[in-house]
C-alpha cells in the first residue's frame, strides 16, 4: 500500500490517495500502515502524520513538510537512499 514512497511518490499525494479511496481512514491508521510495511521507519514519522493531518493546530503544517519529513524518515531507516 505504501511501496509508491520507495519509487517516488510524495507521502502528501500517497496519503490523501488512500483516505479518498476509503474515507475511513484517518491519520493514526495511516502512520499505523506505515510503520506495519516499514517497522524500522523512526516512530516520529507517526507524530509528524497526526500533526500533519490535525486540522485544529493553527499552525499550517504544509504537504512539502509531510513529504521531506517522510523521505528523511525512510532513508534514516534503510529503505531507500
Amino acid at each position: 500500500m505504501m511501496e509508491g514512497l520507495i519509487c517516488g511518490t510524495p507521502a502528501s499525494k500517497l496519503f490523501r490517495m488512500l483516505q479518498q479511496a476509503d474515507p475511513s481512514i484517518d491519520a493514526l491508521e495511516l502512520a499505523d500502515i506505515l510503520m506495519t510495511e516499514f517497522p524500522l521507519i523512526s516512530p516520529a514519522a507517526y507524530i509528524s502524520i497526526r500533526k500533519w493531518r490535525d486540522t485544529s493546530d493553527k499552525r499550517k503544517f504544509p504537504d512539502e513538510q509531510i513529504d521531506v519529513l517522510i523521505v528523511h524518515y525512510l532513508k534514516d531507516a534503510g529503505y531507500i537512499r
